[in-house]
């Protein structure tokens, strides 16, 4: 029997729940994907409903690049030889339905992860460390959502013994949506912030939605809980399943963090205690902020039943895919730090004490951050302010960032400046850097940063 997910497994388990099924050739299936630009030879085409479009009308793109299964709406109007289609009316449920069922097949131990910020880090780290112990599945990029998380299962093989997987949340029940499918051993809570609270309307109403992972697990699970964020740790004396707390000393934290040492680029160092044991830890991740990353992973180990000891000095050697912070070098001689994924309040306020660290002058490009609802003028304006802090120079980008600009010129900064246009702010940067020079990057994904890197960076 082959280790990977299969045409024939598809169709069978497709036509058991009532789907249309044209069924092909048996063939190995080596994962799910929603995007006809970068579908591969051998991959399940899934047409999700987009704002704009339908992943129907990429049906024949995709079989054309070599997907040897298809599910859609509609059936395509032609169909190469040998490929099999699902015709689903809606696929979103369709291929949570297929994804749950191949990870029962597989049978792997689930560690999902969630909170408002550093999931993909917790994710990837904690994939590279036990990786280092166990055969370890997990997908790279962010394939948190209700249609990223199951094509993320579908990649899963029948050998893996364990799959690490982060869960997010764009409205109200998709945790506990999500938790249904991937059926997570165990589950971490990383921190609670305002990001969706435009959607969610309350930070109360995060915190139960974050909630929802570690009241998901099993009575033989194990939660694993932020102990310093005061809206998870009550949680942990409700909970039926076993519970490992990481935090600060007197936070009631099982897996106790101490003696912490920033160390620039890096990464980070620090003394983590566990039933009387202690490890000095040494983390490649930039910015104490991630240390929440690395504290989870080790929790997760143990979890799983590793030695504690062991899995403490994995971190040090883990090796990581792609660090959400990547250090570029300008033709300039300055150093760029490329952070321009995502924004939140919690991640910029990491990403600033970061450049803090940094060594000449300090520049801080900034986009607004995204989803904050009625609490958008003011953590802008927490943000300018703490850009004072942190940086030599604010260049704020966009009408959101005007309070983010006030806000630092009222803190004392003395080079605050503020463009509408993101290009213009651009050039404006290219145009001071020098040798020494340290720049972050970093704003929402809507603002489209990195159309910036090539300037700063200095390619023709």
């Amino acid at each position: 029997m082959t280790a990977h997910l299969t045409t024939d497994f598809i169709a069978e388990q497709m036509a058991r729940l009532g789907y249309r099924v044209i069924p092909g050739v048996t063939a190995e299936v080596t994962g799910g994907s929603a995007d006809s630009r970068t579908v591969r030879p051998g991959e399940l085409f899934c047409a999700f409903p987009g704002e704009r479009t339908h992943g129907d009308a990429y049906v024949d793109a995709a079989l054309a690049a070599g997907a040897v299964a298809v599910i859609c709406s509609r059936p395509p109007t032609s169909v190469p030889y040998g490929r099999t289609i699902v015709v689903a009316p809606d696929t979103t449920k369709a291929v949570g339905e297929l994804a749950r069922a191949w990870r029962l097949a597989c049978n792997p131990r689930v560690v999902g992860v969630t909170g408002t910020v550093g999931k993909t880090t917790a994710k990837d780290l904690a994939a590279a460390v036990l990786g280092q112990h166990l055969r370890v599945y997990s997908r790279r990029g962010n394939y948190n959502s209700r249609e990223g998380l199951p094509l993320a299962l579908l990649g899963l093989r029948r050998d893996d013994e364990v799959a690490v997987l982060e869960i997010a949340m764009d409205s109200r029940g998709e945790i506990a949506y999500l938790a249904s499918i991937a059926l997570p051993e165990v589950g971490g809570v990383l921190n609670i912030g305002l990001t969706h609270i435009e959607k969610l309307g309350s930070i109360e109403a995060i915190a139960e939605e974050k909630l929802s992972l570690a009241r998901a697990l099993p009575a033989s699970g194990t939660a694993i809980l932020n102990m310093d964020d005061p809206r998870i740790a009550p949680e942990a004396r409700r909970l039926p399943c076993r519970v490992i707390g990481f935090g600060s000393p007197g936070s009631g934290a099982d897996l106790v963090v101490t003696d912490v040492e920033a160390r620039g680029l890096e990464g980070t160092a620090f003394t983590v205690s566990w039933q009387g044991r202690s490890v000095r830890v040494t983390s490649p991740l930039p910015g104490l902020h991630t240390i929440p990353a690395a504290l989870f992973t080790i929790a997760a180990g143990i979890a799983l039943g590793l030695d504690f000891d062991a899995v403490a000095e994995s971190v040090a050697t883990a090796e990581l895919p792609d660090r959400r912070i990547t250090v570029r070098r300008s033709d300039t001689g300055a150093t760029i730090l490329d952070d321009r994924y995502n924004s939140s309040p919690a991640s910029l306020a990491g990403a600033l004490r970061l450049l803090r660290d940094a060594t000449g002058r300090r520049i801080a490009l900034l986009g607004k951050m995204a989803e904050l609802g009625d609490f958008e003028a003011q953590e802008h304006r927490a943000a300018g302010a703490l850009a004072a802090e942190c940086a030599d120079v604010l260049v704020a980008v966009g009408e959101t960032c005007r309070a983010m600009a006030e806000a630092a010129r009222d803190a004392g900064m003395a080079q605050v400046h503020w463009f509408a246009d993101k290009a213009e702010a651009g050039r404006f940067v290219r145009g001071m850097l020098g040798p020494g020079d340290t720049v972050l990057l970093k704003a929402s994904r809507s603002q489209e940063f990195e159309t910036l890197i090539p300037l700063l960076e200095g390619e023709p």
